[in-house]
């Protein structure tokens, strides 16, 4: 076992572990035998008694292995050895390792994508739940660090919905793009290989076959998915991030699930934020993998070198394998995220009141002050009062220049939270979702 195994999920590890891969390299090799017999290129029994006898065990294809240090070869020779000997002038033949390589990868991919886009649909719902419930809920927004004005807590959260709704979007639109195959030989005119048989080998398999390659396909496509990958792996880092700064003492509105026994070894009182601080940093590996995908994208000498095929062992896997995990660690994270509503509200209150200054300027302004004179002088009022931790209501109202213009009433009515609240029904609206029903 590995350090990174618990990292892991056994849905998204069966995709990849040895077993599965050669199990995909038989069904492409079956799907070529079975498409050559629709074309009356071969007899036609062959196909059936290949799929009817062909046999391997990950055991012998590594011992095979050990002598030959070509995966591809040792696997055809283990499989060769299960075949009637009048199958066997048919097995591999015509064909190149990524042949079946590129074809079995692709199933992988299409697979690990399917469970993917599942857990990304599971996280939109349980952000979805989370907005409209705190849909209502003032929450200082701050920008820079530091307070700005009055948002809802549902809206910070509404804006995670609308990012990880892209993403899904995206990988939606991608998969006939990022799902392709080839069977076209050693450098991708169909030297012995009919072209008609990769079109009938890659619908047999449910991919789409490249409109041309040589002896793979072009590197483009591998960039394309690893980006997409770390793109949706930034988004979750941005979340966890502000989870974390929310989950600081001094802030203390939103704390992560805490497991009984766990926390800091030193410390007891500590709650960390383990599972957010886990999401950024493996989001920093998949980010590490796009540089390699880049420089993949770029490997051809001519029709075909290795440079990518050792790191692509690491780098297609892993970053398929890690974000499903972040995907469901973040949702279980969002499912049982303890938001203190209460200390939101304290945490509104804690600037006294400056945080309406906007509109108190506003309201100087329609009344005939000049705008930057009404910044000035409102910005002024706003900064001794903090500096001071005096109440700004009470700094408004004591200033002449303010009183001559508004009543208290008016002073009064800009510092209330209404104008925060008002379109946030239908902020929610463009996403389907209305006020939670009381």
């Amino acid at each position: 076992m590995f350090e990174f195994e618990k990292y892991i999920l056994p849905e998204m590890r069966v995709i990849w572990e040895k077993e599965r891969r050669y199990s995909t390299w038989l069904e492409v090799e079956l799907a070529i035998l079975e498409a050559e017999n629709e074309l009356n290129l071969i007899p036609a029994d062959i196909a059936a008694e290949t799929r009817d006898n062909a046999r391997f065990t990950v055991e012998e294809i590594d011992e095979e292995d050990k002598k030959r240090d070509q995966e591809m070869v040792s696997f055809s020779t283990v499989i060769k050895k299960s075949l009637p000997a009048r199958v066997t002038p048919f097995w591999h033949s015509g064909v190149t390792s990524f042949d079946i390589w590129e074809p079995g990868r692709a199933l992988q991919i299409k697979e690990s994508l399917l469970l993917i886009k599942k857990a990304l649909q599971d996280l939109i719902k349980s952000l979805r739940d989370m907005a409209q419930e705190y849909m209502y809920d003032l929450e200082i927004g701050r920008t820079h660090g530091v307070h700005a004005e009055p948002i809802t807590f549902g809206l910070k959260i509404l804006n995670w919905v609308d990012e990880l709704e892209r993403h899904l979007n995206k990988l939606r639109g991608k998969g006939s793009e990022l799902v392709v195959g080839k069977v076209s030989g050693a450098v991708g005119n169909y030297a012995n290989i009919n072209p008609r048989i990769e079109a009938l080998v890659c619908k047999k398999l449910g991919i789409r076959a490249a409109k041309i390659s040589n002896q793979i396909v072009s590197r483009d496509r591998h960039y394309d998915l690893l980006a997409t990958l770390s793109s949706i792996a930034n988004s979750l880092e941005k979340f966890a991030t502000n989870i974390r700064l929310l989950q600081q003492t001094e802030i203390s509105e939103v704390e992560e699930p805490f497991s009984e026994g766990g926390g800091s070894s030193a410390m007891p009182h500590k709650r960390n934020p383990n599972k957010s601080e886990r999401i950024c940093s493996l989001a920093r590996l998949i980010r590490a993998f796009v540089i390699v995908a880049g420089e993949n994208q770029a490997l051809q000498w001519h029709e075909r070198s290795l440079d990518e095929s050792a790191n692509e062992r690491f780098t297609i896997p892993f970053s398929l394998m890690l974000l499903y995990y972040m995907l469901c660690l973040f949702n279980e994270l969002i499912v049982g995220l303890k938001v203190n509503t209460d200390r939101m509200l304290e945490n509104l209150a804690l600037t006294k009141g400056v945080i309406f200054s906007e509109a108190v300027m506003l309201a100087l302004a329609k009344k005939g002050m000049g705008r930057e004179d009404a910044r000035l002088l409102v910005q002024k009022i706003a900064q001794e009062a903090w500096n001071q931790r005096e109440d700004f209501l009470e700094k408004l109202k004591g200033d002449s220049r303010i009183t001559t213009l508004l009543s208290e009433e008016e002073i009064s009515n800009c510092l209330l939270p209404d104008d925060h609240l008002k379109n946030i029904d239908q902020i929610f609206a463009r996403f389907g979702i209305k006020r939670k029903e009381e």
